[in-house]
């Protein structure tokens, strides 16, 4: 009886530190959209849910993130595995093989769509401050094999360079970028270029600073050629510059200020997309966002856009709720 005891024992406390290596995060929202053009109305709504689940045994992890998603009118719903990949080391090298998706808060994340891809590999190191990386982007075939050709990346990271931050990469046989950012005299900055060898220069830039509790922000994008502007999921723009809608785009400026009303967050927006319209026309924009969190532990958003179309204009009224756990 006591060795089964003892068994037993043994068996819970090998599995509370499996379950402590597992970790399941998520969030999940509800949208209703309006959207009026011109006098034609269209409503929209959608039901979104992701999960993060997390493993980790010793120096290796392994994430994977699932979206639930309605997709507008469709009940029938779908299951996206949006991010799968596992991370290690390798002696002093980090490890990180898979399919993820890169932010835009990453070198050129305003300008490339850092969308997910399979099969992608990174591999860095660092030493007295500089990180040194290389990999592959992990671009198919077609066939489901990665291509290694055109598909190699390496840079490095001066992370501490009299108080910036510096990166140098080449992004691939065609494409080659730079970027700065940091803080001076209680201004952020961020200064990033990418040069293709068919589309061109493109540069990114933005400033921010917070004057009594309001929040500025002033950014821009030029780029030579359009083609070279794909980004079209933008943390940053109200309008991000990569659509179809701004197929013809070569740019685009935005100021946005922050600032806190009676425990809501207000946030306005107003910008131009340089030859958003057409090659010889401008589609300005405006928006206000206002986001408050309820007693229930939800947060509301409502977020009014305003912007050009080539005949007329377009207003579009969003209503979310949302929630992380």
């Amino acid at each position: 009886m006591k060795k089964q005891i003892i068994a037993a024992a043994v068996a819970a406390s090998m599995s509370a530190v499996a379950i402590a290596d597992v970790a399941i995060t998520g969030n999940a929202k509800y949208e209703f959209d309006a959207t009026d053009a011109n006098g034609a109305n269209t409503t929209t709504s959608n039901t979104e849910v992701n999960l993060s689940i997390k493993g980790k045994t010793g120096d290796t992890g392994v994430v994977a993130n699932l979206e639930f998603n309605t997709h507008g009118n469709d009940a029938s719903g779908a299951i996206d595995v949006e991010d799968l990949y596992m991370t290690t080391k390798v002696a002093d090298i980090a490890v990180k093989a898979g399919n993820w998706a890169t932010g835009t808060s990453a070198l050129l994340g305003e300008i490339d769509n850092g969308g997910r891809s399979t099969n992608k590999i990174d591999l860095r190191t660092s030493l007295s401050g500089i990180t040194v990386y290389a990999g592959n982007s992990g671009a198919e075939t077609g066939t489901g094999d990665t291509q290694l050709n055109g598909n190699m990346y390496a840079g490095i990271v001066l992370s501490d360079v009299a108080g910036q931050k510096i990166e140098i990469k080449k992004n691939s046989q065609t494409l080659n970028s730079a970027g700065i950012q940091g803080k001076l005299a209680g201004v952020s900055y961020r200064v990033e270029q990418a040069d293709h060898d068919t589309e061109g220069t493109t540069t990114f830039a933005q400033v921010a600073t917070e004057l009594s509790g309001l929040k500025l922000n002033y950014s821009v994008l030029d780029a030579d050629n359009a083609a070279a502007l794909d980004e079209d999921d933008s943390s940053l723009f109200a309008i991000s510059t990569g659509t179809a809608a701004n197929a013809t785009a070569t740019g685009q400026k935005q100021v946005w200020a922050r600032t806190g009303i009676d425990g809501t967050t207000v946030d306005l927006k107003v910008g131009t997309v340089e030859n958003g319209l057409d090659a010889t026309t401008d589609r300005d924009y405006s928006q206000i966002k206002a986001t408050r969190k309820l007693a229930s532990g939800a947060n509301a958003v409502i977020t009014y856009t305003d912007q050009d179309l080539a005949v007329g204009d377009q207003q579009n009224l969003e209503i979310e709720l949302n929630v992380s756990f």
